[in-house]
């Protein structure tokens, strides 16, 4: 089986929100006053991602100024941010009013109030929240179209995802390389999500272990999980369901441990 070309091709069935004139992605760790230059920034500042002579002093330093600087960038429309985000750095990427999509790696955040700020979200992508607990600012995104939360094991109110009803891509998991599942009692709350076209719950685990309610979201295209279910049931959803086509839960069999012949996998661009 070929690979795809990284930024020509596309993964079959993955939702991919549109921005508009979004320049090439950005490295930075220092601000630099070229990120002047780009809508598209990348800034990778955890302390492994330093040289060893760099000093906690010095790393403090960058922080602070990224602090200071990041409120002004109004032009940025993508942030990938591979730092470990404290209250006061999150409240400074709030501000960032024409932000359309945000990643963030790793987080000591307990509140999330201020995001209801980035009113032209169109991605988010947090990992490691480790203090996180509450998530139903989220419901106040109104552009929202992709959602991913990953090993952010405090969360209690998952479900409240439900209420984001225009969501079209959604990712919900534990930690991979842990690796540590994250448990969610029933996919019932997520049969709302009826503009749904992309699920990926590869680290995820459902308590009552009932798959049916996938046959709700009669728009889901591609389903990436490793449920584990007895063949008939399986083939029943797949069988059953209008549109879903790709993904993990369909390519793999389970039986033989290896994926179906004939899969494609990715689209090629013109």
């Amino acid at each position: 089986m070929k690979r795809p070309i990284e930024g020509k091709d596309k993964i079959i069935d993955k939702y991919y929100p549109i921005i508009k004139d979004l320049d090439d992605e950005k490295f930075f760790q220092e601000y630099e006053d070229n990120v002047l230059s780009t809508n598209n920034v990348f800034i990778s500042t955890l302390a492994m991602d330093f040289p060893s002579n760099v000093s906690n002093k010095k790393r403090k330093e960058i922080e602070e100024q990224w602090k200071k600087k990041l409120p002004t960038l109004n032009h940025i429309k993508r942030l990938d941010l591979r730092h470990r985000v404290d209250q006061e750095y999150f409240e400074a990427i709030c501000k960032m009013e024409n932000l359309e999509s945000l990643k963030i790696w790793i987080s000591t955040v307990s509140d999330i109030s201020s995001i209801s700020k980035l009113k032209k979200l169109k991605s988010l992508s947090i990992s490691n929240f480790s203090r996180l607990e509450d998530i139903s600012p989220l419901i106040e995104l109104k552009s929202l179209e992709h959602l991913s939360i990953l090993a952010s094991f405090k969360i209690s109110n998952y479900q409240i995802i439900s209420k984001i009803t225009w969501l079209k891509k959604l990712e919900l998991g534990g930690d991979s390389s842990a690796p540590r599942n994250l448990m969610l009692d029933s996919l019932d709350p997520f049969c709302e999500l009826c503009e749904l076209v992309e699920l990926n719950m590869s680290s995820a685990s459902i308590r009552n272990k009932d798959y049916r309610p996938i046959l709700k979201l009669k728009k889901l295209k591609r389903l990436d999980a490793l449920w584990s279910m007895k063949n008939e049931e399986r083939e029943y959803i797949q069988n059953e369901h209008p549109s879903l086509k790709s993904g993990f839960f369909v390519a793999y069999d389970f039986d033989k441990n290896k994926f179906k012949e004939g899969i494609e996998w990715w689209i090629e661009k013109e």
